[in-house]
């Protein structure tokens, strides 16, 4: 579609265009005339959860924990239990006022309310409670108060520095605990049932204390910052200050709740923990004393250090002495051997062997009285003696013995003394010797005993002690653990003192209405629908309309087109305009005729329809008058309608619709409809005494204009001399032009040989008709029995669609109509002239 079709479509529905949204705007005044006045308040609170201070030093920025924490403060406010907990207050403090006061309720809303009210919710509205007995109500009740915390707090808490009472505008007429008990009142009849008034009232609509209404509450952040915005609108102006008042102050209450319950719970549960860890720890170290206790243990690892450094070093005294003894014995061999059979002699005597085996006596005494430690006054004074016995018994012993060195020397010539001497002195060392290894193999058995039963002690002792470790390890993670979730639990009070920095206000003024607005949208849409709808009509429209679309439809070139022929034709010559159209058809069909077949003295012009009334009759005799008025001779044959209906009555059918000309003159006399000439349409009757509309008897000569019969030797003919032999006719004159009307060819047959014999066919077809299946299938049938191209001539177009033929109408047009049309058209230098 070009853009003056488009302007041309829209001047055609101006009228329907322009008075469409004038309605719907007026439509809209009417219904506006009364506007129902709204009013707005916001408040703004301060959440601190980007930038606030924090507890914990080394808490990072979290964009993640920080959005989630504004989800959740909206989610709170957006609450239905906050929600109903703001209705329920909101309706308690107005059944509390004994008359309407605009800066909490209007007079209006107020007799709404005293209306809708029922007689037994008035019995539940408290009057004058003192305020002790309201607070012990409310702990019994359960309501918002915290009566599970006691009354003063020994330990910091950030709760002791928040201030509700700044937040809520309560009015002073009213008993606060009076307004507490009320509250309760009403939330327990809500609660009691689905059927009450308040449970209605906040389930139902109602303009001010529906859950519907309340949650209309705007709530968003203020962009990056740490401020949220709550903005409302009511029909009330006391109203919406109010409800923004109460919301604020049980929003931030319950949002403190839910963050201090949380973290509570935290506490308590690693406290529980705490005092499980410390009392297994508990038991593990008390397990511990009693394993000391019963095996004598003072320090496990320092004594058995202990006992095993003297054990080493009893070992290495006794390996020492056991060494030495096996030197001491091969001397004493050696100087046996040296001192032969004299030496032994003397050694055999009964006196000297007895006091060798007392000195060897005393000597064990002795060892054994110095190993044991540091002695008492009296084991002192035994061992002095014993010492003393052992040196007496020596002395003798040297005595006995150098009685036997004057007997002479040894056998290697030494001299018996010197031999004596040292094998006394190897004796008595090796009786000391022999004495202290007998004390230290006492000793050695008295460790072993020990360290049977240090062995076990130490894997008891050290299962016992990674118990304890255990314990211990898990009593400090708990004690950390707790430390963390008090401090979490500081962090999340400093986190929830929500304050309101800019409180609600009261509105003064009401919001402008969007009336002016609504207006214009309802003119644009009202345009636009009837704009939409003519654009989706014209696209979707089949019809065959004009020749550049009937050519793409029917796929045949394209010969000539005729207007609708209307009653009124304005600012234009209609007859010069139809005139000009024929003669171009003509000059179109015989520069084919000259191409396709110049050496036939006769053209025969066959035109035909899919179905009836498509004016094949009119256009005949119209070409049929051109042509002769161009000096041609001419002949039209039509068939006889007549002889269509015998051959319909005979076989009991029905097939040519369409009306009488007495039809159409009783058409014509209607008057046009009122609606078109309200909508601006132009008038589509049509007018039948134009001279184009003429039965072509009337201005041809009766041997220029035959009617044929149809009947079974119709389908015989081949030539137009045929049917004038069938039909009895003879010419005084040998036509140029023969023009050939045939029937529908959708409803009845036709002579095949005739179309192979004419030299053009024309289709004839009407402009407002869609072209369906069937006559394609018709046409297509034809086309296939005839060797010459088909063409279509486009009957009954609109008038502008004949500027596709004859360029821009000679009509009268205002200069400012010629540029628009030339600047739609792109045609901006067109009236230069050279």
């Amino acid at each position: 579609m070009k853009i003056i079709d488009l302007i041309r479509l829209v001047q055609k529905h101006i009228v329907l265009l322009l008075i469409t949204p004038v309605l719907l705007a007026v439509l809209v005044i009417f219904m506006t005339r009364k506007p129902d006045w709204r009013y707005t308040s916001s408040t703004t609170l301060y959440t601190g959860i980007a930038s606030g201070s924090s507890v914990e030093m080394d808490k990072s920025f979290n964009f993640f924990a920080n959005n989630t924490a504004f989800d959740n403060l909206i989610n709170v406010i957006k609450s239905r239990e906050t929600q109903q907990e703001v209705a329920i207050r909101l309706l308690s403090q107005h059944l509390l006022l004994d008359k309407p006061d605009p800066k909490y309720i209007s007079a209006k809303s107020f007799s709404e309310l005293k209306k809708i009210t029922p007689s037994y919710i008035y019995k539940l509205v408290a009057r004058d409670i003192n305020l002790s007995g309201a607070k012990s109500d409310t702990l019994v009740s359960g309501s918002n108060s915290n009566a599970d915390l006691p009354a003063e707090r020994d330990s910091f808490s950030f709760q002791n520095f928040v201030d509700l009472s700044s937040l809520h505008l309560f009015p002073p007429s009213i008993n606060q605990a009076a307004y507490e008990r009320t509250v309760i009142n009403l939330t327990d009849l809500m609660e009691s049932s689905d059927t009450n008034f308040v449970y209605k009232l906040l389930n139902f609509p109602n303009p001010h204390y529906s859950f519907k209404e309340i949650s209309t509450i705007k709530v968003q952040r203020i962009s990056n910052s740490d401020l949220v915005q709550l903005d409302y609108e009511a029909d009330d102006p006391g109203i919406c200050q109010q409800t923004l008042a109460l919301l604020t102050e049980v929003c931030i209450r319950n949002y403190k709740n839910i963050k201090e319950n949380r973290s509570d719970a935290i506490v308590k549960y690693f406290q529980y923990q705490l005092k499980q860890a410390a009392e297994r720890l508990k038991i593990a170290e008390d397990k511990l004393l009693e394993f000391n206790k019963a095996n004598n243990i003072i320090n496990y690892y320092e004594q058995s250090k202990a006992v095993a450094v003297v054990k080493e070093d009893l070992d290495v005294e006794y390996n020492n002495k056991r060494i030495k003894l096996a030197g001491i014995e091969a001397g004493i061999k050696r100087l046996e051997e040296k001192l032969a059979i004299q030496q032994q002699i003397q050694l055999n005597s009964t006196n000297l062997l007895e006091k060798k085996n007392q000195l060897g006596d005393l000597n064990y005494r002795i060892a054994s009285a110095e190993t044991k430690g540091t002695p008492d006054s009296k084991d002192k004074q035994n061992l002095a003696d014993l010492k003393a016995g052992a040196e007496n018994l020596k002395s003798e012993i040297k005595a006995s013995v150098a009685e036997l060195y004057k007997y002479g020397n040894s056998t290697d010539g030494l001299p018996i003394s010197t031999v004596l001497n040292d094998w006394i002195n190897n004796v008595i060392e090796a009786e000391n010797v022999k004495a202290g290894i007998d004390v230290l193999g006492d000793r050695i058995k008295e460790f072993q005993k020990q360290y049977a039963i240090y062995a076990p002690a130490g894997a008891n002792i050290k299962r016992i002690e990674r118990e304890i470790s255990v314990s211990e390890q898990e009593f400090l993670e708990i004690l950390h653990g707790l430390n963390l979730a008090k401090l979490k639990m500081q962090d999340n009070e400093l986190s929830s003192n929500i304050k309101a920095v800019d409180p609600p206000y009261f509105p003064l003024s009401p919001i402008k209405t969007k009336r002016k607005i609504l207006i214009i949208v309802a003119a644009l849409m009202g345009f636009m629908i009837v704009f939409g709808s003519i654009l989706i009509m014209e696209y979707f429209d089949d019809t065959l309309k004009n020749p550049v679309k009937a050519a793409k439809i029917l796929n045949l070139p394209f010969l000539g087109v005729l207007p609708k022929i209307l009653l009124k034709f304005e600012k234009i010559s209609f007859p010069s305009i139809a005139n000009r159209l024929l003669e171009i058809t003509i000059q179109k069909i015989e520069l084919y005729l000259r191409l396709s077949n110049p050496d036939n003295p006769t053209k025969t012009l066959l035109l035909f329809s899919t179905m009836n009334q498509e004016g094949k009759t009119v256009i005949a005799g119209n070409l049929a008058q051109k042509l002769k008025i161009q000096g041609k001779k001419v002949l039209v044959l039509n068939y006889s309608a007549e002889s269509l209906q015998k051959a319909e009555k005979a076989q009991n059918i029905r097939l040519t619709p369409g009306i009488t000309k007495a039809e159409a003159a009783s058409q014509q006399k209607k008057r046009v409809s009122f609606i078109n000439l309200l909508l601006g349409y132009p008038d589509t009757r049509i007018d039948i005494d134009s001279p184009l509309l003429k039965d072509p008897a009337n201005y041809l000569g009766k041997e220029e204009c035959l009617i044929y019969r149809v009947d079974e030797k119709f389908y015989t003919v081949k030539s137009y001399h045929d049917i004038l032999e069938q039909n009895g006719y003879s010419l005084s004159y040998i036509p140029d032009f023969v023009i050939i009307e045939l029937p529908p060819v959708l409803y009845y047959p036709y002579p095949a040989d005739l179309l192979s014999q004419a030299d053009i066919p024309v289709l004839i077809c009407r402009s407002n008709r869609t072209w369906s299946d069937a006559d394609q299938a018709a046409l297509d049938v034809f086309m296939k029995l005839t060797d010459q191209k088909t063409h279509f001539i486009l009957n009954g177009v609109e008038l502008p669609v004949t500027e596709y033929v004859l360029g821009e109408l000679p009509k009268k047009r205002s200069l400012i109509r010629r540029k628009m049309k030339n600047m739609f058209r792109f045609q901006f230098l067109s009236e230069n002239h050279i």
